[in-house]
């Protein structure tokens, strides 16, 4: 879903980074340009350095093959950086980013509220591309994407328009919430404090014993602690209660095709709620009441770009000096890439509050080859009779730790035997590596998504509500026409190779979908609940007398788990029709058109997607898997 690439700088395209510390009042108009540092591949090559040999090169003239690894992902998404960008600072690596400087885009929002779109209306109709637009707006998606993403912050400054994001939250949703008993300790809210470089917390009521866990937060303990004693509240997962985030980051999910949470942050006067660190997400902070002073430092080191997991509290001095020091303001956004270090402290008379949006956290290059490494490695070993060869006796003694420098072969140094090994086995891992099943790795990393988003809202699917369900799924025939009701709201998968799962002879693919998910443990680490509107599971008993003849099969208890069902394998075709099809997510698939399509199994098209050998199930194989995924809510009937 990624914008295509520009061949021209359009009149909102991105300006150059900003210098350090911007402040509001100097950023309308020009925005200046940071100085690019001094280069050593920039200085004069020596007259003899053809004559060098190998020996006479340091490691700065080392070539890293791994160097241009950035640049290879990074035109898959937005293609080659175009001279007048990289005269801007544009580049695709992160590490060229940080070695730059981490230098901020700083953007002024000049339009008046008359001159803006309505970001609830993007969110209520799903459009992603165009709610992402608007956050971030008028700095262009396009260029964020090739420029900013993952590479160095975004500020945009709305001093023009600061009820941009009135009513997406405010403080007295969390007072409800807090007031409505629903709210408990380290699950829906915590209440820290920052004071002389210590981060506490501070998760129990007033008439509580201190060795006594309490359940609930009480309202009247939490707003005393605020007050009084300049604790901030973290209320996690608003979504589950607010329907205009969990509209917005269903949507900003369609987006980034990976599940997206917020958090919100309370802060009192003149305090500061938690320590300087850096987080294992791409943040959208965005501001809506109040004002907050926001630090924002570079990554430490280029080992801690991107991380894959947040970092500890760090002290001050361990953090060195930030690359903006800014004022946010109602209506104002920050990104931060991951792994952006910061800290954010309350001004003086106002309370603060803003929500932080989080995406893309285990949704790398490196969660795809986690998946599909072990495979490759399975499927090698089964193939190739050298990786079960034992290696000779004598390989502990030149490989390790000990045998690791230079030698000639003898006690303490591997030499050629140790150089024969370690070709061996790169050798053995270019194998493995040929045969890494990388469409069953984003199977896998699609399967885990459908489990880990949020159920469209209603305003989200493409047809009625009743349109789908236990009731419409009895009333469909092999004359019906059916479609999705959420695009990319489901995927078919081949788990285990199709494996026959129940030992019956049958091999079987699975369908995940997200329509069975719910709210409450959305980012919690819930594979789905289980607590949709239309959960209730329909056994067939109610279909014995239907005009299919009573088929047993229709609803079986094969399902594992709420979002998660299972066919023959030799129904994929069809199942790969009716989920991801255009006809599918547009104008819709009748019925009757999938009797005869060509089985993926025998290569020939036959009734009943039966592989030949198995017992023959009866030509109302077709018409169960649709009314099973009519029932879930995965499918619509359109007529």
């Amino acid at each position: 879903m990624a914008p295509k690439k520009k061949n021209k700088k359009e009149a909102n395209a991105a300006p150059a980074p900003a210098a350090k510390k911007a402040k509001k009042e100097e950023r309308v108009g020009e925005i200046e340009e940071a100085p690019a540092p001094a280069s050593e591949s920039d200085e004069k090559a020596p007259d003899d350095a053809d004559d060098l040999d190998d020996d006479d090169l340091d490691d700065d003239d080392y070539e890293n093959p791994d160097d241009d690894l950035e640049g290879l992902v990074g035109e898959l998404l937005n293609g080659e950086i175009e001279d007048e960008d990289a005269e801007d600072g544009g580049t695709h690596g992160a590490v060229d980013a940080l070695r730059a400087g981490f230098q901020p885009i700083v953007v002024e929002d000049p339009r008046p509220a008359k001159d803006c779109e309505d970001g609830f209306a993007h969110a209520e109709a799903g459009n992603a591309e165009e709610l992402m637009q608007w956050l971030i707006a008028p700095y262009s998606l396009d260029d964020f994407m090739r420029l900013t993403w993952e590479r160095r912050p975004l500020y945009v400054s709305r001093n023009a328009n600061k009820k941009y994001l009135d009513g997406w939250l405010s403080k007295e949703d969390v007072d409800g919430w807090l007031r409505a008993g629903k709210m408990r300790y380290g699950v829906n809210v915590d209440v820290t404090s920052y004071v002389n470089g210590v981060r506490e917390t501070h998760n129990i009521n007033d008439d509580d014993a201190d060795d006594e866990e309490p359940w609930f937060a009480d309202a009247a303990s939490v707003w005393k602690k605020f007050d009084e004693k300049g604790c901030s509240l973290r209320i996690l997962h608003p979504q589950r209660w607010k329907d205009a985030l969990w509209k917005m980051l269903s949507t900003m999910e369609r987006y980034w095709n990976c599940s997206t949470g917020c958090n919100v942050y309370l802060t009192p006067p003149n305090s500061q709620g938690f320590s300087p660190h850096f987080d294992d997400i791409d943040a959208f902070v965005l501001q809506l009441e109040g004002k907050k002073t926001w630090r924002v430092y570079p990554p430490r080191s280029e080992k801690e770009m991107l991380p894959r997991y947040s970092s500890p509290n760090f002290a001050q001095d361990e953090i060195g000096e930030p690359v903006l020091e800014v004022i946010l303001e109602p209506g104002d956004v920050l990104y931060m890439p991951r792994g952006t270090v910061h800290q954010a402290s309350c001004v003086d008379g106002e309370h603060s509050l803003h929500v932080t949006l989080s995406t893309n956290q285990f949704n790398t290059w490196a969660d795809a080859l986690e998946l599909a490494l072990p495979a490759a490695i399975r499927d090698a070993v089964a193939e190739l009779p050298a990786l079960r060869r034992c290696p000779p006796p004598d390989m502990l003694q030149r490989l390790g730790i000990g045998a690791s420098d230079d030698g000639d072969g003898s006690d303490g140094g591997g030499g050629d035997r140790r150089d024969a090994f370690v070709g061996a086995l790169n050798e053995l891992a270019s194998a493995v590596l040929r045969r890494l099943p990388l469409d069953a790795a984003a199977d896998q990393l699609g399967a885990r998504l459908m489990k880990q988003r949020l159920p469209p809202p209603p305003s989200h699917l493409a047809t009625p509500k009743a349109a789908s369900g236990p009731d419409a799924a009895k009333k469909v025939t092999m004359d019906s026409v059916v479609r999705l009701t959420a695009e990319g709201g489901a995927r078919v998968v081949v788990d285990g190779d199709g494996e026959d799962v129940f030992g019956d002879g049958e091999a079987r693919v699975t369908v995940y979908h997200v329509h069975k998910n719910g709210r409450k443990l959305h980012m919690e680490g819930g594979d789905g609940e289980g607590d949709g509107d239309d959960e209730e599971p329909w056994d067939g008993e109610d279909n014995d007398h239907a005009g299919d003849g009573g088929a047993k099969a229709w609803v079986e208890c094969d399902d594992y788990e709420p979002g998660m069902m299972l066919f023959s394998a030799n129904a994929g075709p069809a199942l790969e029709i009716l989920l991801h099809s255009e006809d599918a997510a547009e104008t819709g698939v009748a019925v009757r058109d999938l009797e005869k399509i060509e089985c993926t199994v025998c290569s020939r098209s036959h009734d009943n997607f039966i592989e030949p050998g198995l017992d023959v199930a009866s030509g109302r194989d077709t018409l169960i898997a649709v009314r099973r995924l009519v029932c879930q809510g995965v499918l619509a009937v359109v007529s």
